[in-house]
């Protein structure tokens, strides 16, 4: 089925039945200066490049922490691919890296320390945050389900 929105409030309605993991995207309501956004995401959802919610980092914001739960691995091929999570269209230089061997092997991994680019010196404006693959000729399964969230500290509104 498909997704509409033309209620204008920026909330899509989705007809049909739906999978356990589709690419969502929101942020965890937190108190304090500390704040998560979570992004669910499959292989399916990078092959396709079809992520169904945006997950968007706001201006004056610094990341601080980034963590990954492979709740289901998927298989890996290229050379030395990668999953990069970070600005739209600039993952690879403005984000973090999920390694080969954290995304086809279950666990939670803390992957603060591959922190790159306004991902590690603060984000300026309104950022979309989205998912591709980094390598040399990359590839992954449909299969595996991944839980990205990123701690972040806003400075000001």
């Amino acid at each position: 089925m498909s997704f509409e929105s033309l209620t204008g409030l920026n909330v899509p309605t989705f007809y049909g039945p739906r999978t356990a993991l589709e690419g969502m995207g929101g942020h965890i309501k937190t108190e304090g200066a500390k704040k998560q956004a979570v992004l669910e995401f499959s292989g399916t959802n990078i092959n396709d490049g079809v992520m169904d919610s945006k997950v968007i980092l706001p201006a004056n914001c610094l990341v601080v922490a980034a963590y990954v739960d492979v709740e289901e691995a998927a298989a890996m091929g290229g050379t030395t691919p990668t999953i990069l999570v970070g600005t739209n269209g600039s993952e690879v230089t403005n984000g973090f890296v999920i390694s080969e061997a954290q995304g086809e092997a279950a666990g939670v991994y803390d992957v603060s320390g591959t922190l790159t680019g306004t991902f590690a010196a603060g984000l300026l404006t309104d950022t979309e945050v989205s998912v591709t693959l980094g390598g040399t000729t990359p590839t992954i399964t449909d299969a595996g389900r991944y839980k990205v969230v990123i701690e972040y500290v806003q400075v000001t509104k």
